[in-house]
């Protein structure tokens, strides 16, 4: 599909406001007094990194994948889990990550979440041998990419009933099956799938192993979502696939209990990159209607703007200090692993916080667009790209009926105390 690019029409007063260093500096307004000092540190240093080396290097004509070195340079491609020397770790760490990131390019984030978080965190979590640890150094690197693959075409929501086989051959594991929505995919150089070798028993006999480019019976394709257009999503195809047992991260039933640990990462992580997205716009949409006039005065100071985007921060707020709770609260899940009702607990509080985030971020884009104008819609503000990228998203990691969902089950669980 052929790229659209426009003509400038923004006002020279307003661009020279509307840059990333000022939407940083209200953006740490906001949220320095919600963190601690080594965060702040860490905050204040990544900004100058991602102004000075990253910021320059984003092309909107080329697929993210090209800045992810650039990421990887520092360990940035993630800063949940403890890594080298890096000593600024834990899922705090990587919701800041992922709102800074976001605001300099959402489109970049949604990769490296995946990539970095999604697919890295069960290799942190579960790989012990050598050739696991070899994979996160390439991908904690940038140089190569990872995805992880869950759903498949008759099996989104309910991914515990899925039909892709991995069996056991004696000296190595056999996958057969196709996954869909593979974020990644097309590009990725490693695969986290997800398998059952008794599909009458899936939690009894899940594994889950990681399957390299280069292996025999691999193939992807490209699927056609037009909101990210620099990330590749995909299907991907196993035949007769031999995995080597040293790729086993959760061996046969433990894949089950893996996958749905992994989940509640996965939606900490999107908490980030959703929050991201609504500052950026909120923060983009605060600046243009202050600086932008009509019938000789700011259109901030008409109630009909000033309100609603009043209104819009108002929530933000208080979606950003419910993200950072959800984050603090992810330790729970660190220290108490084997207790099924803090695993729960944290599915629950961590499913609705992204049913929030992300349906806030994706609403906010929208109002910003009906209150900045017409310029809203064009490339000269980049609000319509964010509001792309927040729908997506919306979806990943689960739709957010299907937040409301795993919530609504925690909730009624509590009849069961009386």
């Amino acid at each position: 599909m052929k790229k659209i690019t426009g003509v400038d029409i923004l006002d020279e007063k307003i661009k020279e406001k509307l840059t990333t260093a000022n939407i940083f500096k209200i953006f740490n307004r906001f949220i320095i007094p919600l963190i601690t000092k080594p965060e702040q540190d860490f905050l204040e240093e990544l900004e100058e990194y991602l102004m000075n080396e990253l910021e320059p290097k984003v092309n909107l004509d080329h697929d993210v994948y090209e800045l992810f070195p650039i990421l990887g340079k520092v360990k940035l491609m993630q800063r949940l889990n403890a890594y080298k020397h890096v000593r600024r770790h834990g899922m705090r760490y990587e919701v800041l990550l992922a709102m800074a990131v976001s605001i300099i390019d959402p489109e970049l984030d949604l990769a490296r979440v995946v990539s970095g978080v999604i697919f890295s965190n069960p290799c942190f979590q579960y790989g012990e041998n050598d050739k696991i640890k070899k994979i996160i150094d390439e991908v904690m690197s940038g140089e190569k990419i990872g995805c992880i693959c869950i759903t498949e075409r008759k099996h989104g929501s309910d991914a515990v009933n899925m039909e892709t086989k991995i069996e056991d051959k004696g000296d190595y594991l056999l996958v057969n099956g196709e996954k869909i929505y593979t974020t990644n995919g097309p590009v990725a150089d490693y695969f986290i799938v997800y398998g059952v070798e008794d599909t009458n028993d899936p939690r009894g006999s899940m594994y889950q192993v990681i399957v390299e480019r280069d292996f025999e019976g691999l193939e992807t394709n490209r699927l056609g979502i037009q909101s990210v257009p620099r990330v590749h999503i995909g299907q991907t195809i196993f035949r007769d696939v031999k995995v080597p047992k040293e790729n086993i991260l959760g061996g046969r039933g433990l894949g089950y209990k893996n996958l749905f640990e992994g989940l509640v990462a996965e939606r900490n992580a999107i908490i980030g990159s959703s929050l991201g997205i609504a500052w950026l716009v909120a923060i983009k949409a605060l600046i243009y209607t202050n600086f932008r006039d009509q019938f000789g005065r700011s259109i901030y100071d008409f109630q009909a703007v000033s309100f609603p985007i009043t209104k819009l921060f108002t929530e933000l707020m208080a979606a950003t200090e419910l993200g950072f709770k959800t984050a603090t609260e992810y330790r729970k899940v660190e220290k108490y692993e084997y207790q099924s009702k803090i695993i729960k607990y944290a599915a629950a509080f961590s499913s609705g916080t992204k049913f929030l985030a992300s349906n806030l971020a994706y609403r906010l884009c929208y109002e910003a667009q009906q209150l900045c104008g017409g310029i809203a819609f064009t490339d000269n503000l980049m609000i319509d790209k964010a509001l792309e990228v927040a729908k997506v998203q919306e979806i990943i990691g689960g739709a957010r009926n299907i937040q409301l969902y795993l919530v609504s089950r925690a909730v009624k669980d509590m009849i069961r105390l009386l």
